[in-house]
């Protein structure tokens, strides 16, 4: 298995600098890592906020005002402000509002910036550093929207991997952002999206374990049903692709744990790069305390199966995990404009 940093994406995505608005520009945090994508060439930042607090922050990381792109909602003249209040009401799911209203929207940093993306203006949005996730995906859903193709939207993150056998290898963590309570059949879209998206970014094949408290029957409930006929229609939907469950966590991540509860045969037994969670409570909680407690890098949510990439951030994001989701937009980006229908290709179930 292959070692990748987070350096690799960085560089693959300044072999291309692709424009990617971070929605939230008046957070210290944003401005820094703005800062570093300029510098290194990783990605051409977009700043939304208050152009005067924007630039006092920009300046105090050591960046010109010539080379800082701001949009600012409250410094929109009054023409630009109709024009990108028309182009939010002209949106189907957006005509029952009112011209009032629409003016009312598009001062939102989030819809503002979906907007930028959705009009070409940038290749890439990123929000949520201090906003919710809901919120986040809200203005995504409304603006944006999904890829054709798409059948469930669900968000990931990549974790560090610092333990044996695969030490320096990086895990997909899925669904961490977007449904509460998957059904089956969403469970199983969400596991052929994610080990799509891990071939996309790795370029390895994806491994893929469906989690549980249980390991080969050694429970029996409705939430682990749910789980087994999950894993049951993603091996019908998608057979190239190896899926195996439903498993405990440590089946899935350690050879000697999989062995001992009678996985062992398994070729994924201890060694999946992709995992997908029961629910969104498993997905934010486990995430979380990889982070806090085990220190381990966790960059997302990765939102998978929007017509155009728009992504979220944790609000407790450092400004690293700022600037390595923006390189995987970057990447998302790029790919989006080599070849137009790979959002919908991606996701495809």
């Amino acid at each position: 298995m292959a070692t990748h940093s987070w350096h690799n994406f960085r560089q693959k995505a300044a072999r291309q600098p692709q424009r990617i608005l971070l929605a939230e520009g008046e957070d210290p945090r944003v401005i820094k890592a703005a800062r570093v994508l300029q510098a290194e060439k990783i990605a051409l930042p977009w700043l939304v906020g208050s152009r005067k607090k924007t630039e006092l922050l920009w300046k105090q990381e050591g960046g010109s005002v010539d080379d800082l792109v701001c949009v600012d909602p409250s410094g929109l003249s009054a023409s630009e402000r109709k024009s990108w209040a028309e182009e939010w009401a002209a949106l189907p799911r957006n005509k029952r509002h009112s011209a009032d209203e629409a003016m009312i929207r598009v001062q939102d940093p989030l819809i503002l910036g979906c907007l930028h993306l959705k009009k070409g203006k940038v290749d890439g949005f990123i929000g949520g550093a201090t906003r919710t996730t809901a919120d986040t995906l809200r203005a995504v859903l409304n603006v944006i929207g999904l890829a054709p193709a798409a059948t469930t939207l669900f968000g990931f993150f990549l974790l560090e991997n610092h333990s044996a056998p695969a030490p320096g290898s990086l895990i997909l963590l899925a669904d961490c952002a977007v449904n509460p309570d998957p059904s089956a059949k969403q469970l199983s879209n969400i596991a052929v999206g994610a080990a799509a998206a891990y071939e996309f970014f790795l370029a390895e094949p994806p491994r893929v374990a469906f989690l549980s408290f249980s390991t080969l029957g050694s429970a029996s409930h409705p939430m682990v049903d749910k789980v087994r006929e999950a894993l049951s229609l993603a091996r019908s939907q998608a057979g190239r692709i190896t899926f195996d469950g439903e498993w405990q966590a440590d089946t899935a991540l350690d050879p000697f744990s999989a062995a001992v509860k009678g996985a062992g045969s398994s070729p994924l037994a201890g060694k999946a790069n992709v995992l997908i969670v029961p629910d969104l409570n498993s997905g934010n909680i486990a995430y979380k305390i990889a982070q806090r407690l085990g220190r381990l890098r966790a960059v997302g949510p990765v939102l998978w199966g929007t017509a155009q990439p728009a992504n979220d951030l944790s609000r407790g994001c450092s400004s690293e995990d700022i600037i390595d989701l923006a390189a995987l937009t970057a990447l998302q980006a790029q790919s989006l404009r080599r070849q137009p229908a790979f959002a919908q290709k991606e996701v495809r179930s």
